[in-house]
């Protein structure tokens, strides 16, 4: 029987697969990445193992130079997980603050999939331009555009780009990312945003909707997200496609 434990592990190095950073280092179980600008979860330790003779205390030197090195403060993602166990408190600790709280949430494509989409949706297995220019040219990605593109090259093929409509033209999208987990295929679901004078029409929903379906259609039910636990529409968004906690997440980010 598979435990709430093996799931958020399963899931943990799935999501660590799905998104991709432009830069990683191996540091004694743990992974060490850089991405210019785009994201804290690619620019963040990534404690997924503990392996190797180093102590702690040396790991996180060497973490807090090599984010030196990179012109950043260390940060550290850090779920129930994460090891070693005491990683959290000796982080804590040595003045590491929290920061971004994060839901884990995870839901049955054939349920998701069920849900009535009030707006039309497509899904496609290689990059739309109208996807592009409202994920990466008019959200928080516009900065960093060229980044963000490395960032979905390094996908491919495992990514599913969804596009919803609303009156007609390109309103909401949504990305996919097909993996593993526990033997079995999982599908993430990541970039999702809505255009602000298209927010209200149900073009998330069919996003959502249009993953799902897409997901079944390639054998895979289980998916999963990430949403910040101050996101309170979207945590509303997902809790009506039947999106459930299973764990969570924060960052500790050393201060300045």
């Amino acid at each position: 029987m598979t435990t709430p434990t093996g799931l958020a592990s399963a899931l943990e190095a799935s999501a660590f697969a799905a998104w991709p950073a432009e830069r990683t280092e191996a540091l004694d179980g743990w992974r060490l990445r850089f991405m210019h600008g785009v994201s804290r979860r690619a620019n963040s330790v990534w404690p997924g193992d503990s392996t190797g003779s180093l102590s702690l205390e040396e790991r996180i030197d060497r973490a807090e130079r090599w984010y030196a090195g990179h012109g950043q403060r260390a940060a550290f993602q850090l779920s129930p997980v994460s090891r070693p166990a005491g990683l959290d408190a000796a982080l804590e600790a040595s003045g590491y603050a929290i920061e971004a709280p994060v839901s884990i949430q995870v839901a049955s494509a054939r349920v998701v999939a069920g849900g009535a989409a009030r707006v039309p949706a497509r899904v496609d297995s290689t990059r739309p331009a109208d996807w592009f220019e409202i994920s990466a040219r008019r959200g928080r990605f516009a900065a960093v555009v060229d980044v963000y593109g490395g960032l979905l090259d390094r996908i491919d093929p495992a990514a599913r780009y969804a596009v919803a409509h609303v009156d007609g033209e390109p309103a909401a999208v949504g990305l996919g990312v097909v993996g593993s987990a526990l033997g079995e295929g999982c599908m993430g679901i990541f970039s999702m945003l809505t255009l602000p004078a298209c927010r209200g029409r149900g073009a998330g929903h069919a996003v959502l909707t249009a993953l799902a379906a897409r997901a079944l259609h390639e054998g895979i039910d289980r998916l999963y997200l990430q949403v910040e636990r101050d996101n309170a529409p979207a945590l509303a968004l997902y809790g009506r496609a039947s999106f459930r906690e299973l764990y969570g997440y924060h960052y500790r980010v050393r201060g300045p």
